[in-house]
């Protein structure tokens, strides 16, 4: 039976990384031979030599040497391998390592990894780029994956990229990663990950990981592109902040000016007459539905930033609900809750553990995009039990198609009805966000022509112990 090792050399012929393999042929771990020459696995004489020549002839030629030589057990033995030396240089041709693959037969096919192609995109790509053995070790890396993470090439060859691990990166996240890449439909793995560079500070980088396989199916190693998103990182904070330092400062006059239309509006009808009455009643409106399209921006904007902190409480469901549905009791539509037509009186009480003001939001939000949508009924159907709040919102309009559907969390995103209704198109990504910040997910339900069902189920732990 064919078997197949590797292992890589520094310039000067050491051994950085000897895969598991070879372990499992030769009976060395990777800890015998750490560090020591190449010509350690060979026995003394002839067979030494020829080793050490074939560096020398990899090293001079810049091209492919192989031969079958007799290589060194640990049980003092000997085995037949045929070995193939490939130098590995950098984008400024300078040689910079050696990859060895040592096979049980002779005329095994050269790596993806080493065919001219590969090596041209590894060693002038703008990306970081990374090579490892099956064993997850460093086979090698180029200068821009050097560059974003201030190393020197020695210092990472043959070495798991787990070092370049942050805070930020949970044991689930890796455990999702190495589940899609090793999955035989998928294969590959791609998520925004936060990285360490070797001085300690925070890389945000685009990461893909791919398993190059042969013929066969069979893993050979794995390739993981990353993109430096630093730059984008950094404009996304400071335009943050930049809506931030905006809404705040049109939020002050519209209340200003919110706080006067209603005080206006309060005088009897005969100290103002109908027309003008008419046209403050214009103004408040407009003012109300700015208001909340600048307060839709900071919310989101929080929410995207990591900034949406919550602040979870005991907090009488039946409350937050009906601080939620009071804004729309003279929309013109009916409400039913459970299938009973709305009214204060009439939720049950019930506590739950949330943030009450997003928690409000939330249903605000989802009650808003129904009656936006809903011809004559709108309706909320809600369970609360020891495993969390689940609710949904239903209303009796057109619905919407599949493709509108998948991209209604989308920030900015409105269907065309939605347009004409006026709005910034963050409501539902706001509704998602907050939900999420809770520990629970948001789903869709709909039809063209039989209405639009949203809803979402949260976890709601009880309190933490005093």
């Amino acid at each position: 039976m064919e078997r197949e090792g590797s292992l890589s050399l520094t310039v000067d012929g050491r051994i950085v990384r000897f895969g598991k393999t070879l372990e499992s042929i030769l009976g060395f771990t990777s800890g015998d031979v750490a560090g020591k020459d190449f010509s350690s696995l060979f026995p003394p004489g002839a067979e030494g030599h020829k080793a050490s020549s074939l560096i020398k002839k990899a090293r001079e030629t810049n091209a492919a040497a192989d031969a079958t030589v007799s290589m060194l057990k640990r049980d003092g033995s000997t085995v037949e391998m045929f070995v193939s030396v490939y130098p590995m240089r950098a984008r400024s041709g300078d040689l910079n390592s050696f990859f060895l693959t040592v096979n049980t037969q002779k005329g095994a096919a050269v790596p993806a990894i080493l065919t001219e192609e590969f090596q041209r995109m590894f060693r002038f790509s703008n990306d970081a780029v990374s090579v490892t053995d099956t064993d997850g070790l460093l086979i090698d890396v180029n200068q821009a994956w050097l560059d974003i993470y201030v190393y020197e090439k020695g210092e990472v060859l043959g070495r798991n990229p787990r070092f370049l691990k942050s805070s930020h990166s949970t044991k689930e996240l890796y455990e999702r990663m190495w589940s899609d890449i090793l999955d035989p439909a998928k294969g590959y793995w791609r998520g925004e990950i936060i990285n360490l560079r070797k001085d300690g500070g925070e890389v945000p980088v685009l990461l893909s990981i791919n398993a190059i396989k042969d013929s066969g199916g069979e893993i050979k190693n794995f390739l993981g592109i990353a993109f430096n998103m630093s730059r984008q990182k950094e404009l996304e904070r400071v335009r943050r902040v930049y809506i931030d330092s905006i809404m705040h400062d049109i939020r002050g006059p519209l209340t200003t000016i919110m706080a006067n239309a209603e005080r206006i509006l309060l005088k009897s009808d005969t100290e103002i007459p109908e027309p003008f009455k008419k046209r403050l009643e214009v103004i408040l409106s407009s003012s109300q539905r700015i208001n909340g399209m600048a307060r839709d921006m900071l919310d989101y904007s929080r929410a995207e930033g990591g900034r949406a902190h919550l602040r979870r409480e005991r907090v009488p469901f039946a409350r937050v609900l009906k601080d939620a549905a009071l804004p729309f009791e003279h929309a013109g539509k009916r409400l039913f809750i459970n299938g009973t037509p709305f009214a204060e009186h009439g939720i049950p009480e019930v506590s739950i553990y949330a943030d009450p003001d997003k928690l409000q939001r939330i249903i605000y939000n989802l009650l808003s995009n129904a009656f936006k949508y809903a011809h004559k009924d709108v309706f909320i159907i809600y369970t609360v039990t020891e495993a969390g709040l689940g609710l949904s919102v239903l209303d009796d309009g057109r619905g919407i198609s599949q493709e509108e559907a998948g991209r209604i969390f989308d920030p900015y995103y409105q269907t065309a009805e939605g347009v004409m209704t006026g709005g910034a198109g963050l409501g539902l990504s706001i509704v998602k966000s907050f939900v999420e910040a809770h520990g629970g997910e948001v789903w869709v339900e709909t039809g063209e022509g039989r209405g639009f069902k949203i809803g979402f189920n949260m976890p709601t732990p009880p309190p933490p112990p005093p």
